[in-house]
């Protein structure tokens, strides 16, 4: 079999572990010990990354490379570098709380407690930043993220609409919307894309219903219920006000259909509220407002889950893992989170809130859970992501898709190990 190029990571050579003579620059002049070669990282693409990812490359110096990659594939590209048998193409990767749990549930995770003890003075690291486990720091959170309602203020305002408080009242938004607003295309645009997307959309709403995903202590399915078919039938109703394409609906094209005024309302990451003033891509700047994602049904938690997102080090890294650390760190600190205060919500004391966290804050204070945690979790997901498509354009009914999906997760899951 053909191997892929040379490794983009810290060269293992003794050649590549001579120091690397310090430059004197603003950024990076901190690094410690620094040993030549390249350090390759990977992450999703929203507006704090695109920050985060620009600090890390500035450590370029020297014989030392720093690259990061932006892909929608990095969930699966992480993954599949962490877990490979020889050593990791990535020589770290930014995560969200759902990935964090697969690789740190198959032991693919580096620790990183003796660094962070070594330099947390240097880099301010709080505590509320460090990721545990079994006390070993395994990860660092750098910012907490959630779906949460975007809607057009001043539409709302225009129509006597109040903010929707349930997806009910959502509804019902997106019909007077429909008849009295033709500039508006698409009432709704929310992520219903096809796999991870419609089935994150499917967890939100299901918790907002009651639904558990899992028979009580145990990892037997239990999201085939009436909650899972209430769930599917409201993401259903919802898709009679949204684009045609709603299937390939992912955050960037909801984001899209917010800036370019063709959408009225929806829930979407509140990473990407900044975007919606930015000048150079939006069409409606200053006019949309943030809340709580709605609530299933009234009185309920929002429908939404709380995450983090933050940086993880492969296991199998092939380089040195001091410099990779002091790279992380140099794009995480007070400094470059005070030059993105309002890009996202910050882990960090220092963070100072602005409108484009209303919503999270807003979400949290009614009653929306953290995002499931269970090494299984990913499986039960990934099944009911396959299954979605077909409701939503009435190949088959809410209960036999669940019903094939719970079949498909207990095979996947019997064979990992998880049921027995």
């Amino acid at each position: 079999m053909n191997r892929p190029p040379l490794r983009r990571a810290l060269l293992a050579t003794a050649t590549a572990l001579a120091l690397v003579p310090m430059l004197s620059q603003a950024k990076c002049d901190r690094l410690n010990q620094v040993k030549a070669g390249e350090i390759n990282i990977v992450g999703n693409s929203f507006p704090a990354l695109q920050h985060i990812a620009k600090e890390m490359e500035s450590c370029t110096q020297g014989g030392l490379k720093v690259q990061f990659k932006m892909t929608p594939r990095a969930r699966e590209e992480t993954e599949q570098a962490f877990a490979s048998q020889g050593r990791s193409p990535f020589d770290a990767a930014v995560v969200s709380m759902g990935v964090y749990a697969n690789l740190e549930s198959r032991g693919q995770l580096q620790p990183m407690t003796d660094l962070v003890n070594k330099y947390r003075t240097r880099y301010k690291l709080e505590e509320s930043m460090l990721v545990r486990v079994n006390g070993e720091v395994m990860g660092l959170a750098f910012m907490q993220n959630a779906q949460n309602l975007f809607y057009r203020k001043d539409l709302f305002d225009k129509h006597g609409l109040k903010v929707p408080a349930t997806y009910p009242e959502m509804l019902a938004a997106a019909r007077v919307l429909k008849e009295k607003e033709p500039g508006i295309e698409f009432p709704i645009a929310q992520t219903f894309a096809k796999g991870w997307d419609s089935a994150t959309e499917f967890a939100n709403i299901f918790a907002g219903f009651g639904g558990r995903f899992f028979k009580t202590g145990s990892a037997q399915p239990d999201f085939n219920s009436d909650a899972g078919v209430k769930a599917l039938e409201m993401m259903k109703a919802m898709t009679a006000f949204m684009t045609p394409n709603y299937l390939a609906s992912n955050s960037d094209d909801v984001m899209n259909q917010f800036q370019q005024g063709k959408a009225a309302m929806g829930v979407l990451w509140a990473t990407r509220a900044s975007r919606m003033d930015d000048p150079a891509a939006s069409k409606i700047v200053g006019k949309m407002a943030f809340a709580a994602a709605p609530a299933a049904v009234a009185g309920g938690p929002s429908a939404t889950h709380l995450w983090w997102d933050g940086v993880v080090m492969p296991k199998n890294l092939a380089g040195d893992r001091e410099t990779v650390f002091q790279v992380l760190m140099e794009a995480l600190d007070e400094e470059t989170m005070s030059k993105g205060n309002d890009l996202t919500i910050w882990v960090r004391s220092a963070y100072k809130p602005t409108r484009f966290g209303s919503g999270v804050s807003a979400s949290a204070k009614a009653g929306a859970p953290v995002w499931p945690m269970q090494p299984f979790f990913s499986l039960a997901h990934g099944e009911i992501g396959k299954v979605i498509p077909d409701v939503l354009t009435g190949a088959m009914s809410p209960k036999a898709a669940l019903d094939a999906a719970a079949a498909a997760y207990v095979k996947a899951a019997a064979e990992k190990g998880f049921i027995r």
